[in-house]
């Protein structure tokens, strides 16, 4: 299985050249290449006054997870955005970074595959690919940036935005628990791990086909969770 680490990032803002995708079609891929292309061959590097030696970025934002499309932004750091192009800020946060050497075309698009595949708590904000140099063989090294979502301490729901938080007494949002199982600084349930592994698989049956095997890989999960650790009880 492909290996991450966690690293919290500072924001940044990249500016480059957008197209909508979606999907892992070929077409999709074409998109994107086409992309890449036109930034790298249409000297936007020199439009945006970028350092020569400077990371290039491959954004995906603006998911819309119902058809699988996002934008698509090729760019670099850069304080101006001159016509024709956007800029992006990544945000600060959390973030799964996989760090790949390669030829950057195989080794990315290998990546993605088993990256789309891993159980990861993904805000879906900003995921991105930063290149450093790559050489005449089309190899050298690249790194992959998921955007995390913070996870509810008491049943693992990602907490994307403001709205998915619970709340502390005063009204202040929680930082640790959701809206479902935590409000005014007091659980909503008072029950045991078993009962709220239960009532996850009842309440998203379509996420869990496998009933038995999701429930031992969540008393596995559930038990690293700060409500369920002793001194959360």
């Amino acid at each position: 299985m492909i290996q991450y680490e966690v690293v919290t990032l500072s924001g940044r803002t990249i500016t480059g050249l957008r197209a909508r995708a979606g999907g892992d079609t070929p077409a999709v891929q074409e998109t994107v290449g086409t992309l890449w292309d036109s930034f790298l061959r249409s000297g936007a590097r020199e439009q945006l006054n970028a350092v020569p030696d400077a990371p290039c970025y491959g954004l995906y934002t603006r998911y819309h997870l119902d058809d699988e499309s996002y934008d698509a932004v090729v760019g670099c750091e850069s304080d101006s955005c001159p016509d024709g192009f956007c800029q992006v800020t990544i945000p600060a946060g959390e973030y799964a970074r996989f760090s790949l050497r390669g030829p950057v075309r195989r080794v990315v698009a290998d990546a993605w595959r088993e990256i789309w595949s891993l159980p990861l708590p993904r805000a879906y904000t900003v995921d991105f690919e930063e290149y450093g140099p790559v050489d005449e063989n089309g190899v050298g090294e690249v790194c992959i940036y998921l955007a995390l979502a913070d996870i509810c301490q008491s049943c693992g729901m990602p907490m994307t935005q403001a709205a998915d938080h619970g709340s502390e007494s005063g009204g202040a949002l929680s930082r640790d628990y959701c809206r479902h199982c935590r409000q005014d600084g007091a659980f909503t349930w008072d029950c045991g791990m078993e009962e709220m592994i239960d009532f996850c698989l009842r309440s998203a049956p379509e996420l869990y086909q496998d009933r038995e095997r999701s429930r031992a890989l969540m008393r596995g999960y559930f038990p690293t969770l700060r409500r369920w650790q002793p001194a959360g009880r």
